[in-house]
């Protein structure tokens, strides 16, 4: 069990600092490949708006059998006094439409293109790529959120773990302490020297049961703080760790007014930071929503080239002749859609999600403000209790230690032992019941902030 691993790590056990830990969560974690996942989207929505200045260009081709199609050629009737033109002579209409055995089946190659060069969108392009950048950002802060989620996550169980194996430690030194006081009484007992009666005895067996299922209890939490450890840094299944430091110690922070620490937060929390970048993407869009009221001024190239190898190519300019022909050239055109109602639907609803994205960021503003105060009244209050539970642990070892001495010289009652324990005992764990609030505090006022707040404590004097 890992409580057996927390008294005596074997010596080839890999080690990992808090920093390791959450260097692994960070790379590996599920949650944070999401938000990764989604930033790509956003990175490919920019690449396609950072490159909507590119010239377009469509291919249409076709390489098709093409039976035989000759030309209609036509003479003047020299018998006719008006000189009435009439098909030349060999040539049946009918026939040439129809597909016979005589009929000689070829090939038809034909290629059109259109390049199309935006040269003035009336802001549509600009716009777009402001609404990418935001969203890309949007991105980049999703994957802080996540990030953030998940450090608190480790710390707490990391903190967890301490708090679990100091507990444990300090039920094993009252267990032990049990034994010993037990053992006296009931030598004295067997003496019949009168100092201990049967109810002394019963009293220890009640409060030793009490601290027997104590210690249970802290050796599951134990565990289940360890295995969260486990799979939050991707340890494999059954794979032994231990931690750098097994101690645990309150963490050090720089002094910080609330209102220096809301200044803070206001430029590095991940959702803020997300709201803001929706604001400046809705109004991206508002602008390319009015866009569109206006058209788009472009520069077109076209060329189109076929040849079918049975198709007579005729020799008149003007004639419509879709199996020979060679033609390119170049316009200057616009495109507009003169959908009015449409376009002003579209403008109404971007403003619409701006109004909505502008109140979701003054909402969140107001509620960072709170969380801030509160968060920050929490730490300091911790760190108070940190001292006050400090002094109070001194003062219970003292007694317990006092009584100890006066119980072995039959100075003191079982009562007296029992009552100095316990209380010993109960100092001692929230003392570093304490130190773990505490360190809690640090890490979800992190969290709230969106940046680490503890620092490494200033070396001590002569250091």
């Amino acid at each position: 069990m890992w409580s057996a691993a927390w008294a005596a790590p074997a010596e080839d056990v890999p080690r990992v600092t808090l920093e390791e830990l959450l260097g692994r969560v960070r790379s590996e974690n599920p949650a944070v490949n999401i938000a990764r996942a989604e930033l790509n989207k956003y990175q490919a929505l920019f690449d396609r708006a950072y490159y909507a200045w590119a010239p377009r260009l469509k291919v249409d081709s076709v390489l098709v059998p093409l039976p035989e199609r000759r030309l209609l050629r036509e003479c003047v009737d020299p018998t006719s006094p008006i000189g009435e033109v009439v098909p030349c002579p060999g040539q049946d209409v009918q026939t040439d439409e129809r597909i016979t055995a005589e009929t000689e089946i070829g090939i038809l190659v034909r290629v059109n293109a259109k390049l199309t060069f935006p040269l003035y969108t009336f802001g549509k392009v600009e716009s777009a790529q402001r609404a990418a950048r935001a969203g890309m950002e949007v991105g980049e802060a999703a994957v802080d959120l996540a990030r953030a989620k998940l450090d608190f996550l480790v710390k707490k169980a990391w903190y967890g773990a301490q708090l679990a194996g100091s507990a444990m430690d300090i039920l094993q030194d009252g267990r032990k302490k049990m034994r010993e006081a037990k053992a006296t009484i009931e030598s004295e007992l067997a003496k019949e020297s009168g100092r201990f009666t049967s109810n002394d005895l019963r009293k220890l067996i009640v409060e030793q049961a009490e601290l027997e299922a104590g210690f249970l209890e802290t050796e599951a939490l134990s565990e289940l703080a360890w295995e969260s450890l486990r799979v939050a840094g991707g340890f494999a299944e059954g794979q032994k760790f231990d931690l750098a430091t097994r101690e645990l110690e309150p963490v050090h922070v720089e002094v910080r007014t609330a209102d220096a620490v809301l200044e803070l937060a206001s430029l590095t929390r991940p959702d803020l930071r997300m709201a803001e970048a929706a604001v400046r993407a809705r109004a991206a869009q508002v602008d390319m929503a009015r866009a569109d009221y206006y058209p788009n001024v472009a520069l077109v190239g076209i060329f189109g080239y076929a040849k079918g190898t049975t198709a007579d190519d005729s020799p008149d300019p003007f004639a419509n002749d879709n199996y020979n022909y060679l033609s390119w050239g170049a316009v200057l055109g616009a495109e507009l859609s003169l959908d009015y109602f449409a376009n002003r639907s579209a403008v109404d609803q971007a403003e619409a999600a701006l109004l909505k994205s502008q109140a979701e960021l003054a909402t969140l503003r107001q509620k960072l403000r709170l969380e801030v105060v509160e968060e920050v009244g929490q730490l300091n209050r911790r760190q108070r209790e940190v001292e006050v539970r400090e002094l109070a642990m001194k003062a219970g070892k003292a007694w317990l230690v006092s009584n100890s001495l006066n119980f072995g010289l039959g100075l003191a009652t079982t009562d007296d032992l029992l009552t100095s324990l316990v209380a010993y005992s109960k100092a001692r764990l929230k003392y570093f019941e304490a130190i773990y609030q505490y360190n809690l505090s640090v890490a979800r006022l992190s969290q709230t902030v969106g940046a680490e707040l503890a620092v490494p404590p200033p070396p001590a004097a002569g250091e």
